[in-house]
């Protein structure tokens, strides 16, 4: 704590104070104390009669700086420590908690004096962290608070499950006798177990040679299937080639015109004959496709001839 030296009364003589308040605004330095005393004093006396702004403004003294004078008589005690500081930063340590206010009083003992912007950049710090410690209050409290909600539904479901067990029959004991009949092994039990999975393996023998019987119908089956096909195109096609030699033998015996009458043929006139040339030239077309079918082959005289 900072203690404060014994100070002598003040006069109750307005007049007297008035005159030592002017002396010390001419002072400076220590006497921002002695000042701020005096207009305590006045204040608290009413040594003005009502009239403390009316005689601030006598003696050029603003309302504001009177408190900041009256601020700094009474948080800080007069002594050489202070007295070379000025009124800004006398005030600034003055609002300033008592433990930051020892330490600031530390450093100027040890020769570092503090500016403005040093005490108000310390004052923002301490307000800082007087808001973080005030959530942390705060988040405390809404956490206790919902561990006394959690008590109290948890104290609640206790006394409701304990009025419900209240109201519940005793339970009854029900013992039952189960008789279990155990089967009898008989002597020829190994015998008969034997011979069963001998029958399956016989089983599964015959079943596996079933399917390969019916594997093997089914690849028949496909390959007659294969040649009665065969069989159905090969007559097809003998029918069709049967249909067409009649065709052209009809053909031939209906239109021998021109080998037999030269000579009409060249009456016919060009144009027809360049028709006539023009069909003759398709229906040769038409031969040689047919001979390409029958791989090129031609009949002579009983032989055929391969013309490949």
């Amino acid at each position: 704590m900072i203690t404060t030296n014994e100070l002598e009364p003040l006069s109750n003589d307005l007049t007297k104070i008035t005159t030592e308040i002017k002396t010390y605004q001419t002072v400076g330095g220590q006497a921002i104390f002695e000042i701020g005393r005096r207009l305590k004093w006045v204040k608290e006396h009413d040594l003005a009669h009502g009239r403390y702004i009316k005689w601030l403004d006598d003696m050029g003294i603003t309302p504001r700086q009177a408190q900041r004078f009256v601020k700094v008589a009474t948080e800080i005690p007069n002594a050489t420590t202070w007295s070379h500081l000025g009124m800004r930063v006398l005030y600034e340590i003055a609002t300033l908690p008592e433990p930051q206010k020892e330490q600031v009083a530390e450093q100027i003992k040890n020769g570092n004096d503090p500016t403005v912007k040093q005490i108000t950049s310390l004052k923002r710090q301490l307000k800082q962290r007087e808001q973080e410690l005030s959530d942390k209050d705060a988040q405390i409290a809404d956490q206790q608070a919902e561990l006394e909600d959690n008590r109290k539904t948890q104290l609640e479901l206790n006394n409701r499950l304990t009025e419900a067990n209240k109201h519940q029959p005793e339970p009854k004991v029900i013992t039952k006798t189960v008789t279990k009949e155990v089967p009898v092994k008989p002597d020829d039990y190994d015998e008969l177990k034997a011979n069963v999975a001998r029958l399956q393996r016989q089983k599964d023998d015959a079943a596996k040679q079933l399917d390969e019987a019916n594997e093997k119908l089914r690849d028949y089956e496909d390959i007659d299937k294969q040649n009665r096909k065969a069989e159905h195109w090969k007559s097809r096609g003998r029918l069709s080639v049967y249909q067409i030699s009649s065709h052209i033998t009809d053909f031939l015996a209906a239109n021998t015109l021109l080998s037999e009458d030269k000579e009409a043929a060249c009456d016919a006139g060009d144009e027809a004959l360049a028709s006539y040339d023009k069909k003759l030239d398709d229906l040769q077309k038409w031969i040689d496709d047919q001979r390409n079918i029958t791989s090129g082959r031609r009949t002579v005289e009983g032989e055929i001839i391969n013309e490949r």
